[in-house]
This record gives structure tokens, sequence and C-alpha cells, in this order.
């Protein structure tokens, strides 16, 4: 559209990888150049990162043009391929002829065949694969022993893996670790620096005709950088943008107005606009530090406020009295009238006179008992004195207080001086005893055998429809789903090989996760309360992989690969982010059956 108005001849900021626009700054150039002499000396397995929209594509391209003739390229552009299949779509990109029955075995002897002629016509083979952080583990692996595939001087295939920076993140793992010890070079392609944007913009406007003056300046790349982040994809996006705003306009003077709009038109979010939320939490968070602040010394403040009231300096001198201080207080205060019940007891009843010769720490303590905080027994409330003995020991005989005598045998303490006495004792103690008996509760609780649960709290396992059993073809009960897991597991991977006994060997199906065989719980759990599939078309295996048992998920079938990858796109993100992949359906009878 702008392209006659600045007098070029082909838009210059197309995201599609055109080779004739190639830029060499930002180390473009020199990564090239060293993958090349990689693939020249016969390295084995190269790798390539960048982030999402850094030019993977266009090197990978780039590379397959400064290769000689003698290199054969075998390029997989869709990495979601099962290990059973990988061989299969190696052999079918280099034009082999393989019978449908055949087993790897068989690809392979026939592709190391392939492989030993074309080096003895010195030629080379090179497999390409990219968005390499979505191929899976397992498949991984099996093209790590394709790199087993040598001479006694040279590799038979070598492997460029171009992925973005998870696919480190998967190579990290131990189970891949042959893998990443094989890989002879790491490249990663870094953003464009401020400089290198300049010097990017122009050179692509030069290429493509521009012969005027220069339409981007360095304050133009600066505010192209802040928003870009340096990635050539979102660089394009901006560029391509901020000449169509300057040609609606009518303009060749290019300016930060035309770059803001071309950002408030693009859907990936600026630098610039998650800096300012980030000084927008921190002001946040220091708002509530300092409300909190506030609300710690709030005791202090009215203190001192009580103070210039004229209030009594006592109570500011207890509201700054370490809380030790005043719980030791509290105790001789205890201690002191204890002695006073004790005195007055031991005078009304000589039976009891034994107490006041006892030692302090034998001595009677009020207990404000469940009941007591209740409302419920009468004659603990009244006396609230009991024995402190060891646990599970009987009290003696002449200190128990039975709640089943009589109101006129027991001893009853009538005196006004009497009951100020308790009152001041359950005052003082009663914070005391209630941090006591929350140990207490909690140790009663966890010793306490587990009893059956309350319906509040049955598993989310129970209340799941639909749990069938396959082998019955009736609803396991929750009861029984609740007491063993593995009824349901038995019965699940019972109906899978019977759907899968009886399912066209044409068709395909998409394993959708794997998980080990010791989280089995788990996964029946995350099944039955939490898969977003439907799970009557939900189908398990069990399999040994590497001398590990593990558990195949599959979801469906569908009679043509077009189909599979359509439902395949169409997942939820949480199953995505288990790395699906399509299953030849044939592959899948005969490992499973």
């Amino acid at each position: 559209m702008y392209e006659d108005y600045f007098g070029l001849d082909r838009p210059p900021f197309k995201i599609t990888p055109d080779t004739s626009l190639f830029y060499e700054g930002g180390k473009r150039g020199d990564i090239l150049g060293a993958l090349v002499y990689a693939i020249r000396r016969g390295e084995g397995i190269v790798k390539v990162v960048g982030e999402v929209g850094s030019g993977k594509t266009m090197l990978c391209r780039m590379l397959q043009l400064k290769l000689p003739d003698t290199v054969e390229i075998v390029y997989i552009a869709n990495p979601s391929v099962s290990p059973e299949d990988i061989l299969f779509v190696i052999a079918h990109e280099l034009s082999l002829q393989i019978s449908r029955d055949a087993s790897k075995h068989e690809v392979m002897h026939i592709l190391q065949d392939y492989l030993l002629k074309r080096h003895m016509e010195n030629r080379q083979v090179v497999l390409f694969i990219e968005e390499a952080q979505g191929m899976p583990i397992e498949t991984l692996e099996e093209v790590r022993l394709l790199s087993n595939l040598e001479t006694d001087q040279n590799k038979l295939l070598q492997i460029i893996l171009f992925g973005q920076p998870e696919l480190d993140d998967n190579l990290a793992q131990q189970s891949i670790r042959q893998l990443r010890e094989r890989i002879t070079h790491n490249f990663r392609l870094e953003p464009l620096s401020r400089d290198e944007i300049y010097n990017y913009l122009n050179f692509r406007m030069r290429e493509v005709g521009y012969t005027g003056p220069e339409l981007i300046n360095r304050a133009l790349a600066r505010k192209v950088e802040q928003y870009s982040e340096g990635l050539l994809r979102r660089i394009n996006i901006i560029a391509d943008k901020i000449l169509l705003s300057a040609y609606a306009e009518g303009t060749h003077n290019l300016n930060a107005k035309h770059v803001n709009a071309a950002v408030e038109d693009s859907e990936f979010n600026p630098r610039g606009t998650r800096l300012s939320g980030t000084i927008w939490w921190f002001a946040l968070i220091l708002v509530l530090a300092l409300l909190f602040a506030l609300y710690q010394t709030q005791p202090r403040w009215f203190s001192a406020q009580a103070w210039n009231n004229g209030a009594e300096p006592q109570i500011a001198a207890i509201n700054d009295k370490p809380i030790t201080d005043i719980e030791s207080n509290a105790l001789e205060t205890r201690s002191q009238v204890q002695s006073e019940v004790i005195a007055r007891v031991s005078d009304n009843d000589p039976e009891k006179s034994a107490l006041s010769d006892a030692p302090a720490e034998d001595a009677m303590l009020p207990v404000a008992s469940a009941e007591t905080q209740s409302g419920g027994g009468a004659g603990q409330s009244q006396s609230g004195l009991i024995d402190k003995q060891p646990a599970g020991a009987e009290p003696p005989a002449s200190t128990e207080i039975r709640q089943s005598e009589p109101a006129s045998q027991q001893t009853e303490m009538t005196s006004s001086q009497t009951q100020s006495a308790q009152e001041s004792i359950e005052q003082s103690t009663r914070g005391t005893l209630m941090q006591e008996a929350a140990p207490a509760a909690q140790k009663t609780a966890l010793s306490a055998p587990a009893g059956p649960q309350r319906a509040s709290e049955a598993p989310v396992l129970q209340s799941v429809p639909g749990v069938a059993s396959a082998s019955a073809g009736e609803r396991l009960k929750s009861s029984e789903l609740t007491d063993n897991y593995e009824l349901w597991l038995n019965a699940k991977l019972e109906e899978s090989r019977e759907w899968l006994s009886n399912l066209d060997s044409r068709k395909v199906s998409i394993q959708v996760m794997m998980r080990k065989k010791s989280a089995a719980r788990e996964l029946v759990y995350y099944l039955l309360n939490e898969w977003p599939l439907e799970l009557s078309k939900t189908h398990l295996y069990e399999v040994n992989l590497q001398n590990r048992s593990i558990y195949r998920v599959f979801y469906n079938e569908y009679d043509t690969l077009a189909q599979g990858r359509q439902q395949l796109e169409k997942l939820p993100e949480t199953v995505k982010n288990n790395s699906p992949y399509l299953h030849s359906v044939y592959r899948m009878q005969k490992a499973l059956l």
C-alpha cells in the first residue's frame, strides 16, 4: 500500500523469512558461518536457541542456501512426532521405500544402508529439526540413537536442533543427558541492540529500493528498541505500521507519534508498559508496608494519648512492659490467691488440710474446662479446682471432687472474699491456660485414630460423575474408589485395551501425556477431578520405557492425520503443556497389544 509512496520495490518488513533481506548484524552472519563450518566438518549434533521471533527460521533457510549440493537436507518442521514414527518420517523425507508393517529395526537398517551409500558417494545427510522444544523427550532420545550411525572417522547423519529456550530446559533433564553430552556446538540468537536496530531498519529500506534521505534516525530506533525488546519479528511489525501510519498522514517525517500508533495497534505487551506496571506494584507494596508499621505502633500511640489526657501512668507502663513480665506477675498473684483459697478450704474442711503442706508445683490449679465454658457442669463451674496430676494417674481420694456427691457434703465457698479471690484466679490465668490447652488439643487431635470422614470432608474422587468400570460396565461405588484407586485404574486399563484391539489400524490417536507408575494415585485423581477432556474418550496404557514402568494416556481416534492435527490445535492449554502429539493406531497396536 505504501510502497509507491516511499519509492519501494516491495514491502521491506514482512515477517516471512525472505532470505534476500537477511541481516548479518547481531552476530547472525557469524553464527551462519559457524554452522556451515560445523556441517562441513561433520560435527554431529548442533543446537541453535533463540527467543520467539529472534530469526531462527530465517537462519535455517539461509543455512540451506549456503550448503553445497553435496549436502542432502532432511527438514522436519512439525516436531510432534512419536518415538515410534520418527524413523518412518525421516525415511519418508528421504523417499525410501518402506513397507507399512516394517519394524523399527528394519527401518533403522534401511536408513543405515542409505547413509553408508551416500557417504561412499562423498555426500552428507543433515537433519534439520525446527521448534525442537516441542519434540517429546522420547523422540529426542530416538534422534540421539541416529547419531550413533557412523564410520570409524565420520558421522553418517548430522543433526541441527533449532528451538526456543525451553529446549535447554528439556535437555537439562537427567533422562536425556546422553543427548546433551553429544551436542558439540551451542549457538544463541541474542536480541538486537539499539545501534543494530538502527542499521537493520535502514538496511532493509535500502534493499527494497529506497533511495531518498534517511527516514529512520537513531532516536526512532531507540523508541522501536524500547517496545520490541530487540526481537526481529516485533521490529518488523512495528516498522511496517510506522510506514503505514506516516503514509496515512501524508508525511515522510517519521517520529515518536508514529511509533506510538504502531505499538498501540500491536498485540504484544511493550517493555515500557511492564516497567510502569512494576513501578505501580512496588508503590503498592511500599504503602502496605507503611500501613503495617502504623498498625504495629498503634498500642504505643494510644498509650501516649492516654497519658496526655491525664490517665494513670501505670497504664502506659503496663503497655510497655514485656509480656513475659506481665505473665510472671500474674503467676505470682495467682500463687498468692491460691494459698489463701487453700487456707480457707482447710479451715472449713479438716480433711483437706494436707494441701497446705504440699509443694508449690503440686498445688491445685483452676481449670476452665470445656463444660464450664459452655455452661455445663455446675459443680465444676462453682469450684473450678482440680489436682494437677500426671496423665492417667488417679487423684487422691481426699482431694477428689466428685460431681455425684450431694451439695450438702461438698465444701462450699460462700464468702464474698473467697469468690473474689476465685474470680481473680480465673482472670489472671485464663490466657495462660488457653495457651496450654491449645497444644494439648492439637496433640489429642493428632493422636486420635482416624475415623470415617464427614460428608463435607469426603474426597473429590467420590463426587465425580460417570466413573465406570469397564469390566463390569457399571458405575463404581464411591466407597470402592476411595478405598482402592487401583480398582478404577485396572478397569480403565482393561477398557482401553479392548478399545485399541477393536480400532481400525488406519486411524490415528493423540498421546496427551505420560506419567510414572509410582504416581498412579495422583494420575487417577487428576483424571477424575481435573481432566478437561472427555473421560470416556481418554484411554490408558502401561508400558516399559528404558526399564521404567510408565502410563501413556491417549485421547480419541481420528480417521486422518488432518483431523488429528485440527484436534491437536484445539486442545486446552493445560493439555498442551504436556507436549501432546499424534500417534499411529497401527504402531500403537503393535507396541501395546
